[in-house]
């Protein structure tokens, strides 16, 4: 029905991708979303991310607005019906103005400063995309709020995923840690953009939720791991002072104990970080990459916990990323962290590295298929999965790395398009994935059985159980 032009006659370049375009050709018939996604094969929720980035892209609010923009700028044409005409088109056809006297030239008064106006005013429309991008740069990073929402997202019934007892609250950026058996959702940013001070625990043998001491300050953006069941924080953003509608970095590191159900102050971190990766491993912390509040960061530091208990720890700069990047994933295999993925502020990123802990060495894995930033990486005993990202395009999967074999395998997600910035922590061959967005802030609860284990009677020789992917 329509065709697709080149951008020789276009005022600017397309900026649309091909699967963009195929949607946009629906979208300027009156298809609705459904309609449009049973012609292309997709689910209706990856239609309304795929019209969110057309909306950006073009700089336009409505169907309409972009319909319009479309056929203007010649990227979309109806057969049988003239193109509307662009600016260059117009300009192509206008006829020629009468000659002018050759008398001398004359400058009024007025007009040196109707000159001095017209290049100020250039210079202004030429600085300020810049300096609005700039000033949006902040917001988009660290908050979903001013993200287009699209509703919740269809959950599809997949084989070894099963939902289970959602989140007392919607949330996106949380922290997630794993302690005696229990499930600590730490802080977040829920509707409208709040950051919540709440900290949630599911017990895995009830299957219940129940609140715990919140967080001393509101965090959102922040970074938890545990070490000898008690949980460490880092980073995040949290609110400014006297100001409840901006956000700032924090360098604060906080410490919960489940036992005593209390939260204390850790010191602070090398720097202010938001986005930032945080393992255990050998009896210390690692604090990998993050957003500092003005760049983005390459750095790996390390904080002894065996110092800590004695009250002298320091972080102590180790290594450099091959890149800086925030909302990354890390985790530990035996001697090795793995890093992967995350976003460098113009891209997600598709890479993955180890750094060996004894030899200080870094080495280079395949690419995983899929760029993704805001993602979570867990290791499950047999395989570290990429799970979620789809900050800049759309995606239907995780991932999964065999340390065996050296490769990547992708299967199924059941919410498909994005889901990012969710919690996720590794139990007993089964992995929770809580929260997070996708076109709205998330409550969702889903399990995934990620291996299965097989008890094997005991023979003589004490063998034990397996373990299967």
């Amino acid at each position: 029905m329509f065709e697709q032009e080149s951008s020789a006659g276009a005022l600017t370049e397309n900026p649309l991708s091909e699967r963009e375009m195929d949607v946009a050709q629906l979208l300027v018939t009156g298809a609705s979303n459904v309609e449009i996604a049973r012609e292309l094969v997709i689910s209706p929720h990856t239609v309304k991310v795929h019209l969110r980035n057309i909306y950006e892209k073009l700089e336009v609010n409505s169907r309409t607005e972009a319909s319009m923009v479309l056929l203007k700028r010649g990227w979309l044409t109806v057969p049988g019906m003239p193109a509307v005409a662009t600016e260059e088109k117009e300009a192509e056809i206008q006829p020629e103005p009468e000659p002018l006297s050759h008398g001398p030239g004359q400058m009024f008064a007025w007009q040196p400063a109707y000159l001095v106006g017209v290049v100020a005013l250039f210079v202004l429309l030429l600085v300020l995309p810049t300096f609005t991008n700039r000033l949006q740069a902040l917001p988009n990073l660290l908050s979903d709020r001013v993200v287009t929402a699209f509703g919740q997202p269809e959950v599809q019934e997949l084989p070894r995923w099963e939902s289970r007892t959602p989140l007392p609250k919607p949330r996106s950026r949380l922290a997630l840690a794993l302690s005696y058996n229990q499930m600590f959702a730490i802080g977040g940013e829920t509707i409208q953009g709040q950051l919540l001070a709440d900290v949630d625990a599911y017990d895995l043998d009830v299957n219940e939720w129940h609140a715990v001491s919140p967080l001393p300050i509101p965090l959102s953006n922040a970074a938890a791991t545990t070490w000898k069941q008690r949980i460490y924080v880092a980073g995040g953003t949290t609110q400014a002072e006297g100001n409840t509608g901006n956000i700032q970095v924090s360098d604060k590191l906080w410490i919960y104990d489940p036992k005593s159900d209390s939260w204390t102050e850790g010191g602070s971190l090398p720097r202010p970080l938001a986005g930032a990766a945080l393992v255990t491993a050998q009896d210390a912390l690692y604090l990998l990459g993050g957003w500092d509040g003005k760049a983005m960061q390459d750095e790996m530091w390390r904080m002894s916990l065996q110092q800590d208990a004695q009250g002298v720890a320091g972080w102590e700069l180790i290594t450099h990323l091959d890149g800086a990047r925030a909302f990354l994933g890390a985790t530990v295999v035996n001697d090795l962290i793995y890093v992967v993925g995350g976003y460098d502020g113009k891209q997600e990123l598709d890479t993955a590295q180890t750094y060996s802990l004894s030899t200080g060495e870094w080495s280079d894995l395949p690419p995983m298929s899929t760029p993704r930033g805001g993602l979570s990486v867990v290791y499950d005993g047999l395989a570290v999965l990429a799970l979620g990202g789809g900050w800049t395009q759309a995606i239907d999967n995780h991932e999964r790395y065999d340390p065996a074999t050296g490769l990547w395998s992708n299967f199924p997600s059941p919410i498909s398009g994005e889901w990012r910035h969710m919690g996720v922590v590794s139990e007993n061959g089964r992995l929770h994935l809580l929260g997070g967005w996708s076109g709205s802030y998330l409550s969702t609860h889903l399990q995934y059985q990620s291996s299965f284990r097989t008890f094997l009677p005991l023979n003589k020789k004490q063998e034990p159980a397996t373990t299967l992917p």
